[in-house]
């Protein structure tokens, strides 16, 4: 069915619910700007189409009845849901301002009765919008009542919420405020939304018909993901395919029921947005269905796996492939939000039976992360995940070797972030796919780098006449700083003080001290034991450098004023929380020698930290001995 309506009419004898497979609510500052320019803009005596509302409504829907005897009934909103979320938002802020005026108490309620909230006829709220399970608590006590909850929001999505909201009640305050009459512009403006705003409104039999609807439709200003594309032709290939309609309704049913647990689990690690999708897809593909990268085009593959061109005759074999594919995307989504975010409350939660383990599972998880180069790897721990996911040992040495690899051929070594990579993809569709064992995946991981490579690498920057610019690689030195940190904090029994993401998420200057000053400029003290050169040579040099808390406070200062005495009422290494300005503090002086002196120390304790298990690796030294050319260079 379709037909154009007024929002008035829109509303009239229904209620609308946010099926749990949507997106939450997504719009985010320049969306709702956009809508409020346009409404303001919109003449009082015209017209304006707002958009498309996609409906479906079960034969069997709900029905409800509010306190005066007017029959409701339920459809869910299968396109359109931001634009009409909005819609409410305002309504119910213009009513909020309404209310405020005595001759306009009685519109404010009504406003908020026909659009917002109204009493069943069991007296209990009976709401004109039901959001996905994600966000409707919160937008039921969180945002449209007029005291509201003292819970924040609980996932971005729920945020965005609120900052709609706000953006909504500042809109009405400026331009209300700046008119004569401000209750007369709030009736003009509440009139235009309801009654000038018109719809085209598709209703369709069953939700696997909008596939080809729902793509070419779109919110203002925000494209469909591929995750939404895909979702959008699987629906269609439901619809399509030559089988019994329970059969395509089962289908249809385990998309929306598996797109909703995706989208759930992804919000609830803080992976929502498009990229992050994006990567999942990806990820997934490449370690179950095609390795190669450059033959990954988004939404675009899935449809050339699953094209129905290609299945004449063989519907029933495309229906068990596509189950395959949608049961095969929500494992992966676990595995990657356990991988992406493994400090999260039931990360990793199959290795439940060996908490210890498990712990060190999230623990190294986490080092992985830090180093920033996961794209190469991501596909592979993901495919040991879900080959051995009761085995937490296994996941535990292969993320170990990601980390070490991680760390010394893309921060240490600095190869291009693609090095190595179609490899490594490779060895993750083979694990996949059952085709080899573990031990054989513990070797083929080390003869993707070659061993003397990687020495010869490392041991460059353990020559004292050649010091390294390690302050201009900060990805790799503040993880090598915090990972000696560690070190120096267990051998006193003690965990560090300061935690990894109190230094991440500070600036280079709030976190990095320079021993020998970057500015020696009129300072005699460090003049005489530096000369432009030698100062150049040393200033960024890994022994010269510390995580520190008080930066700006040691400034360019000599370094006696620096190492203070551990009683000193200012800030100084020797009174640092920090072990390793501690340590510098046992030196007398700072000269080049000094700064020799720890950076062998350094180096010594990080060849031990980071050191490779050789054996397997010379033996494919030629096959290897050539960086592999990637197919792109990856997502770090």
């Amino acid at each position: 069915m379709n037909n154009t309506v007024s929002l008035q009419e829109l509303f009239n004898n229904r209620l609308f619910r946010v099926p749990d497979y949507q997106r939450g609510y997504a719009w985010e500052q320049k969306q709702v700007a956009e809508f409020l320019d346009d409404l303001e803009l919109l003449s009082s005596a015209r017209h304006h189409y707002t958009g498309t509302i996609v409906l479906f409504q079960c034969s069997d829907a709900t029905k409800k009845t509010d306190d005066e005897g007017t029959s409701y009934v339920e459809a869910d909103v299968v396109d359109g849901q931001q634009r009409l979320t909005t819609i409410v938002l305002l309504l119910n802020e213009i009513s909020r301002a309404l209310s405020v005026y005595e001759g306009s108490n009685a519109l404010a309620r009504g406003i908020r009765k026909n659009y917002v909230v109204c009493k069943s006829d069991e007296g209990r709220p009976l709401y004109k919008l039901y959001l996905n399970e994600d966000t409707d608590r919160f937008f039921k006590s969180g945002i449209l009542p007029e005291t509201l909850d003292v819970t924040g929001p609980p996932i971005s999505s729920a945020e965005r919420l609120l900052n709609a909201k706000e953006q909504i009640a500042d809109f009405l305050h400026q331009a209300g405020g700046n008119v004569a009459a401000g209750e007369k512009w709030l009736r003009d403006l509440q009139t235009k939304v309801t009654n000038r705003l018109h719809f085209n409104v598709y209703q369709v039999e069953h939700e696997a018909e909008v596939g080809v609807i729902f793509e070419v439709m779109n919110d203002r200003g925000k494209p469909l993901t591929n995750l939404e594309k895909v979702k959008n032709y699987l629906l269609y290939a439901a619809s399509t395919l030559d089988v019994r309609k329970e059969t395509k309704n089962d289908l249809a049913d385990l998309v929306n029921n598996v797109w909703a647990q995706i989208l759930k689990q992804l919000m609830a690690a803080g992976l929502s947005l498009p990229s992050d999708e994006e990567q999942l897809l990806r990820t997934h593909w490449l370690m179950r269905y095609d390795p190669r990268a450059s033959n990954w085009y988004g939404s675009k593959s899935v449809k050339s796996k699953f094209d129905l061109r290609d299945y004449r005759d063989q519907h029933a074999g495309l229906m068990s492939e596509l189950n395959e594919y949608i049961e095969g995307l929500l494992k992966a989504c676990t595995c990657y939000c356990d991988a992406r975010r493994p400090n999260r409350d039931r990360a990793f939660a199959s290795f439940y039976s060996e908490p210890r383990v498990q712990n060190d599972v999230k623990l190294w998880n986490s080092k992985f992360l830090r180093i920033g180069a996961t794209a190469t790897f991501l596909p592979l721990l993901m495919a040991v995940r879900m080959r051995w996911p009761s085995d937490p040992e296994k996941y535990l040495e292969v993320v170990r070797l990601c980390e070490l690899f991680a760390f010394r051929v893309y921060r240490v070594a600095q190869l291009r972030s693609n090095y190595r990579q179609p490899s490594m993809f490779r060895l993750a569709y083979k694990v996949a796919h059952g085709r080899i064992d573990f031990g054989e995946t513990v070797r083929e991981i080390k003869r993707c780098y070659s061993a003397r490579n990687l020495r010869r690498r490392f041991d460059l920057y353990t020559d004292a006449g050649t010091p390294r610019d390690w302050y201009n690689e900060e990805r790799g030195y503040r993880y090598f700083l915090y990972e000696y940190e560690e070190h120096l904090a267990s051998a006193k029994g003690a965990p560090p003080k300061i935690k990894w993401a109190d230094i991440f998420s500070k600036s280079l200057k709030d976190t990095i001290e320079h021993v020998l000053p970057q500015s020696i400029k009129d300072r005699l003290y460090w003049q005489k034991r530096f000369d432009t050169d030698t100062h150049k040579k040393y200033v960024h040099d890994i022994g010269n450098l510390t995580l520190t808390k008080h930066n700006s406070f040691y400034s360019n200062k000599p370094f006696p004023e620096k190492k203070g005495p551990i009683d000193a009422n200012g800030p100084c290494y020797a009174g640092s929380p920090f072990f390793q300005e501690q340590e510098v503090a046992r030196y007398n002086d700072w000269t080049r020698e000094s700064i020799d002196d720890r950076r062998v120390k350094l180096l010594e304790w990080a060849k031990e930290r980071w050191r490779v298990d050789s054996s397997g690796m010379e033996a494919v030294q030629a096959e290897n001995d050539d960086e592999e050319e990637g197919d792109d260079a990856g997502v770090e």
